[in-house]
């Protein structure tokens, strides 16, 4: 197994905020929200274009391409967008060249992703080249330091307390079973004895105990999915700002602002 000097980047810009501010409409994907002068998508499609390690760009989206503006010239392909996050992934997939390759998967809701994070991350993937699936994550402290207060679902593990990025890599022939993992999870959420069959007794207790490690954690996750998978620990405090809520949105709305 090998991970190419250069991937194909899908950038999802669907997705919907079920809160916004008092008076603004609705757009067709959360990733069409502005953010100072761009749509918030289109500000992490200027990141993935300006790395050396993306060859190309696919945008998945709410919206034709015909009626998109100069602002997403650079994507190279448009994708329409799913009913969720589960097919329109398939729909960004389905249009990349290579079936065998890596592809990095990017959350539209990064308002603040750079191109120097989004080479970081596919560098540390590269150093893990016998993984199928590369799971973005960053420490509280990172992101305490440049976006103090800003929320997150963290998770305490024996190195530190973590909370995802919104970068992910895969070889596309797992996204199927991802797709069915997910699934799987979300019905056994509520039934103990299921989620341990799952994801394994071991693992359960040791995060109950406050003593799971990340290798435990990446060797659930190939439990789960049935192919080796490696957690990617970034440096970059913006790969994990996501725009979830009303709040959120409204910070980096004051922070674009005060930025410029």
């Amino acid at each position: 197994m090998s991970f190419p000097d250069r991937v194909e980047a899908i950038l999802l810009a669907g997705g919907h905020l079920e809160s916004l501010p008092e008076g603004e409409r609705t757009p067709p994907g959360k990733g069409l929200l502005p953010i100072g002068p761009l749509p918030m998508a289109a500000r992490a499609l200027r990141a993935l274009v300006e790395s050396p390690r993306v060859e190309r760009v696919v945008l998945v989206s709410p919206v034709e391409a015909e009626s998109l503006g100069p602002e997403w010239a650079g994507a190279d392909e448009v994708a329409p967008a799913g009913a969720d996050l589960v097919q329109s992934l398939e729909a960004g997939l389905a249009r990349t060249r290579d079936a065998e390759a890596p592809v990095l998967t990017v959350a539209g809701d990064l308002p603040f992703l750079s191109s120097p994070a989004v080479t970081d991350f596919l560098g540390r993937c590269a150093r893990r080249p016998e993984a199928s699936v590369w799971y973005g994550f960053m420490r509280r402290e990172v992101s305490e330091k440049e976006y103090p207060g800003v929320r997150h679902t963290w998770a305490r593990l024996t190195e530190g307390t973590f909370c995802g990025t919104g970068l992910v890599a895969l070889r596309p022939q797992v996204a199927r079973r991802m797709q069915q993992a997910v699934k799987e999870l979300a019905q056994a959420r509520k039934n103990p004895l299921r989620l341990a069959a799952i994801l394994g007794w071991k693992t359960i207790l040791a995060f109950a105990l406050r003593r799971l490690t990340v290798p435990m954690a990446e060797e659930a996750a190939r439990r789960l999915l049935g192919v080796p998978c490696a957690g990617i620990e970034s440096p970059y405090a913006e790969t994990a700002f996501n725009v979830d809520c009303r709040e959120t949105l409204l910070e980096a709305r004051r922070l674009a602002t005060r930025r410029s």
